[in-house]
């Protein structure tokens, strides 16, 4: 080569004039999407020139090459349909005004710094295999308005700024009480109790009812406790000598009654269908500020992780998860720091009758932290709560502390059930984890698939086996054998998540493929059992359909079988929306309807693409020959996030959002900050709950970002 030869710029002059990435690429994306020339400079050694005299100096576009031919006809296919959504919310605007609000009930994408920040190579079809890696886990969690990236710390620092994962539920009061003369926390809580016979009303349905299911408390010494709430304190909270941690205790408690209850049950309270939600949320919103007004992670109580562990069975679904994961974390500090961890069997010999219940106390506590830590393995893909702790599961035994026979239930017994099974959650991960391969970590999966199976099977209390009803029995037996249904189908999802994603393209993992997808449909076909059987709402019912859902639609995007199978499949979904639908109070059901909604859309555009591809081809197995990398570029999650985002949030627009000057006033009491403000003037936009973007193709950039 001869060194007067200098290699030609790629980058396009207009590109190279506003100091933006080009794509190099013969109209780039950048002049395409504003609609200007494109061209390219022929002078490599004076680029500054080479922009003065543009018209004289540059290299024009003219003549496609095959390739190129293509690479437009895919950009003119995406920037019709962006037209067409643009089209559409502009038309939603005409009758509506300007969005303004944030839904709270799902998370917000993260914004970049710029839009150049985001990766472009990321709408590139060729790197489409990279966004179904772990996508039941990323669908998942915008369900439950959490986020899963393993690289955010990245992410953060990128951005230069700070940013946060997706919120809570935000529950915001009509009237400014913190700017109320007199102001006190205390009284506010005050207000929110009910009268003492609703107080038992409530307390009551959850010891026969809910205590089953996280077995946190003792029922004869908190009613005792209760008692003396009201005969020596006159039921006032700001009384000299009420322990705040207790209140949170007894909030929780009334939380999870509210919640849980049918409402039904709820009206023959005397609580309306908008009075239970409401109160749900505020009781919740009570709990929480009980604890920090008693500062409880610096005096350490019983009493406040026995409320942690009791809004386990509530928080998801008044949209308080993330907050929940920290309050959990503090909980196994304040434990350890109380010694649940280390309570020896051998040395209660010697102890007091009022001791030895105070330990089981702790162990049941000890307990619930113990499974809701191991069970968040598979997402997290970490772990507080390493087993070398001394403490033994609790005793299957009465309120007096007599010990019962294994098959005597009690509201301990499924506890202890479930407190097995997660132990094989930590097990799974360090075995996993200490695998170098992947046939290795397979064989690790199905070891333990085989162990989970032996627990939920031969290992059961005979009161939960498939045996007739004992009339003697307490009445939470046959909730308890549907939720036990329902969670051993989810755990045996659990164990298989490493391999879910990979099962749909590769043939070696096809075992898991077909092992979740039955648990899918045990999962779904459970739940519409539970809604007719009258017991608690459970969170799991939800939760769990929702997961299963996504996985039924996965399969559904991946599947070259017979109609038949794909039509139980779209059955079984739609019959989940329309049970999850009804779920008012719901978030996690509020947010997985519009996901499953937004996939099932995403499913009938690609069903009518392949048909039109049909019809121009004349072939009808044109998708089945396809390998399974290709396959997958029929799974688009940017558009099924896009979707999603945009079902979510019609139903808010034209909902006045607070400003910045009256959110800050009126939050009583402080729990959870605002949102940002969206950046006012991007109508369409703001719409979807995006601060500043420059356009709708960084909206499909910054989804998939959001899953990379």
């Amino acid at each position: 080569m001869r060194s007067g030869v200098h290699r030609k710029r790629l980058a396009c002059v207009e590109c190279t004039r506003r100091k933006v990435k080009c794509d190099k690429i013969l109209p780039c994306r950048n002049c395409s999407r504003k609609g200007t020339a494109c061209t390219r400079p022929r002078d490599r050694s004076s680029p500054v020139s080479s922009i003065a005299v543009i018209g004289r100096h540059e290299e024009t576009f003219t003549s496609p090459t095959a390739g190129a031919l293509d690479i437009i006809q895919r950009l003119e296919s995406q920037v019709n349909q962006l037209e067409a959504a643009l089209e559409d919310s502009r038309a939603r605007e005409t009758q509506q005004p300007t969005p303004t609000v944030r839904s709270t009930s799902t998370p917000r994408l993260p914004t970049t710094s710029s839009p150049t920040a985001v990766k472009t190579s990321t709408l590139d079809p060729e790197n489409s295999i990279g966004e179904v890696e772990d996508a039941a886990t990323i669908l998942e969690f915008l369900a439950w308005g959490r986020r899963k990236d393993p690289t955010y710390h990245d992410a953060i620092i990128q951005n230069s700024k700070p940013d946060h994962s997706p919120g809570d539920v935000t529950v915001e009061d009509e009237v400014d009480y913190a700017h109320s003369p007199g102001y006190m926390p205390s009284s506010i809580c005050q207000m929110l109790l009910p009268t003492q016979p609703k107080v038992l009303q409530l307390i009551k349905y959850h010891m026969d009812c809910l205590l089953w299911y996280h077995g946190a408390l003792h029922a004869t010494t908190f009613m005792k406790e209760l008692v003396k709430f009201y005969d020596q304190y006159d039921g006032q909270i700001d009384s000299r000598g009420v322990d705040l941690q207790w209140i949170a205790l007894l909030f929780a408690i009334l939380t999870g009654s509210m919640t849980c209850a049918p409402r039904s049950v709820a009206q023959s309270w005397g609580f309306h269908g908008e009075e239970q939600e409401t109160l749900s949320k505020r009781w919740l919103k009570a709990t929480t500020t009980c604890l920090q007004r008693a500062e409880y992670m610096a005096y350490h109580s019983i009493y406040s992780v026995q409320a942690i562990a009791t809004l386990t069975i509530s928080a998801h679904m008044l949209g308080y998860s993330n907050g929940l994961s920290v309050l959990l974390a503090s909980a196994v500090r304040i434990a350890q720091g109380l010694g649940l961890h280390e309570m020896k069997e051998d040395q209660e010999a010697t102890q007091t009758a009022e001791n030895i219940l105070s330990r089981e106390i702790g162990r049941r506590v000890w307990c619930q932290l113990c499974i809701q830590d191991w069970f968040s393995i598979p997402f997290t893909e970490s772990y507080l709560l390493h087993q070398g702790f001394t403490t033994s599961k609790p005793q299957n035994s009465d309120d007096d502390m007599n010990p019962l026979p294994e098959h005597t239930p009690t509201v301990t017994s499924y506890s202890r059930l479930f407190y097995d099974i997660a132990a094989l959650m930590p097990n799974l991960q360090d075995a996993i984890t200490t695998s170098n391969t992947p046939y290795t970590k397979y064989e690790q999966v199905l070891k333990y698939d085989r162990k989970m199976r032996t627990l939920a099977t031969k290992h059961l209390p005979y009161y939960l086996q498939n045996v007739p009803l004992d009339p003697g029995w307490p009445c939470y037996v046959p909730w308890a054998r549907r939720s036990l249904a329902i969670s051993s189908a989810h755990k045996v999802i659990m164990i298989h998540r490493k391999f879910l994603s990979a099962s749909f393209s590769n043939p070696m993992f096809e075992l898991t493929r077909k092992t979740c997808v039955a648990a899918s449909r045990t999962i779904i076909k459970e739940q519409m059992e539970a809604v007719r059987d009258g017991g608690p709402v459970l969170w799991i019912h939800q939760a769990f359909s929702v997961t299963a859902s996504i996985i039924l639609c996965l399969d559904l995007f991946h599947q070259s079988g017979p109609e038949r199978e794909s039509s139980e499949h779209r059955r079984l979904i739609n019959g989940g929306i329309e049970i999850l639908s009804q779920c008012q109070s719901d978030m996690i059901a509020k947010r997985g309807v519009s996901l499953l909604k937004a996939m099932l859309a995403d499913d009938q555009c690609k069903t009518s693409e392949r048909r039109l591809t049909v019809e121009m081809h004349g072939r009808r197995d044109i998708h089945n020959d396809m390998p399974g990398a290709q396959r997958s570029n029929f799974l688009s999650i940017p558009a099924i996030i896009r979707n999603f985002y945009q079902q979510d949030h019609a139903p808010l627009v034209g909902k006045p959002r607070r400003t910045s000057e009256t959110s800050e006033v009126g939050r009583w009491p402080e729990l959870m900050r605002d949102d940002p403000v969206a950046t006012p003037g991007v109508d369409f936009l703001a719409s979807l709950g995006l601060d500043c973007v420059g356009g709708l193709d960084e909206i499909l950039n910054m989804a998939t970002d959001y899953m990379n």
